[in-house]
């Protein structure tokens, strides 16, 4: 019986589809494996046994004709034979050793075949991919008979590096996470402020000063278009206030609250009417924020992006040279007690950004608000700054 499936062959199939694959299959195949080796073990035994039979039958019936009227018609002899097969005619003899080289066929063809015990080593030897970085995927379904019509030249393809089985696939996919960016940003400003008394803007004259804003944030994307942002900033704000220089004089600040009135007395010579020499003050202010907010981008590619952004920022003063009006708008004096150290800032932006090679540009212009007033509540004017600026940032792409 000729057989184009041999052990070797079967053996190689599953080294080969072992290394390539690294899968781990789940019980029901291997209970799928063992009844069909089984049943195939079953029938080749069967098989070999029924063959054998026939086989035996079949050499009989040709060494049968020859001696069997000879054996019948002759008496037994009772004279010793000189012979080691005393008593066994020629024909016999040649039946005996028939049915020896069969059955030492047979022996020889059952111990060529152990599909069970191969299966069982090969099984031991399989690759098993480790659990902490990869997980096999499990086969739910076997086919028996596919096994035995694959041929050495049909053999499936080996599994590439980019198939998600792969742990190479697995790896790129920790490396496609979402990563952090850090972007550093200066934006030269131009400072406004608002007074809330609108007698106050008749009696006063103010310009606005150039500042600037120096600061680094951290961009944590959430989605595709979507980043968090957060950092630390530096802010200068300057604007000027006309005035006279004139003889020291007295000015007087009435302050209120649910507690009653107050009132500061303090020596100034900068008189808001009139004087001998006219005279620019300049109200400065600096201050470190702690910017919060959210980038969008509206619009773009990995090359060019357009988008707008937002940040609520916390700021604490850290240094101020701030001229205040008296009750009466005729005297400006400085009062430090009067100015608020802890204060609240938005701002709103959009931005065009640029990749070039390795570096990241965003530029676009920005308005920042004071939401507090500058001076403490009990000061009646009520003032807030706000800027105007062109937003400068670099930053490195992630590779």
């Amino acid at each position: 019986m000729k057989r184009n499936f041999t052990n070797e062959n079967f053996e190689g199939f599953l080294q080969q589809n072992a290394d390539s694959l690294r899968m781990r299959p789940s019980d029901k195949v291997w209970s799928g494996i063992n009844r069909h080796l089984n049943r195939r073990r079953r029938i080749l035994g069967f098989t070999l046994g029924f063959s054998l039979l026939i086989i035996t039958g079949i050499g009989y019936y040709f060494a049968g004709p020859s001696a069997g009227p000879a054996s019948l018609n002759t008496p037994h002899s009772n004279k010793p034979s000189t012979n080691n097969n005393a008593g066994i005619s020629a024909p016999a003899e040649k039946t005996i050793a028939f049915q020896s080289s069969i059955a030492q066929q047979a022996s020889l063809i059952l111990r060529a075949v152990k599909p069970a015990a191969t299966v069982n080593n090969v099984v031991e030897n399989l690759p098993v991919a480790s659990d902490d970085n990869f997980e096999s995927p499990i086969v739910d379904s076997y086919e028996g008979d596919a096994i035995h019509e694959i041929r050495p030249q049909q053999m499936p393809p080996t599994l590439s590096a980019a198939d998600p089985q792969t742990i190479e696939s697995i790896v790129n996919s920790f490396r496609g996470r979402k990563k952090v960016g850090l972007q550093v940003y200066f934006t030269p400003t131009v400072s406004y402020r608002k007074l809330s008394d609108e007698n106050i803007d008749n009696v006063v004259t103010h310009k606005p000063d150039f500042g600037f804003e120096l600061g680094m944030a951290v961009k944590y994307p959430v989605s595709k278009n979507v980043k968090l942002r957060a950092g630390l900033q530096f802010n200068v704000n300057r604007y000027a206030i006309k005035t006279y220089n004139s003889s020291p004089q007295m000015a007087t600040i009435r302050l209120s609250d649910r507690n009653g009135v107050d009132f500061v007395n303090t020596s100034t010579s900068y008189n808001n009417l009139s004087g001998y020499r006219s005279n620019w003050l300049e109200n400065f202010y600096f201050g470190v924020a702690a910017p919060l907010g959210v980038e969008v981008k509206l619009r773009g590619d990995d090359k060019v992006q357009f988008g707008v952004a937002t940040t609520l920022q916390p700021t604490y003063l850290l240094g101020d040279r701030a001229y205040l009006i008296s009750t009466d708008y005729k005297y400006y004096a400085e009062v430090p007690r009067l100015i608020r150290h802890w204060n609240l800032n938005t701002n709103l932006e959009t931005y065009v950004a640029y990749s070039t090679g390795h570096v990241h540009w965003q530029v676009g212009p920005q308005v920042r608000y004071q939401l507090l007033s500058s001076f403490v509540k009990k000061y009646p004017v009520k003032e807030n700054l706000f800027d105007f600026g062109l937003k400068v940032g670099v930053s490195l792409n992630n590779k």
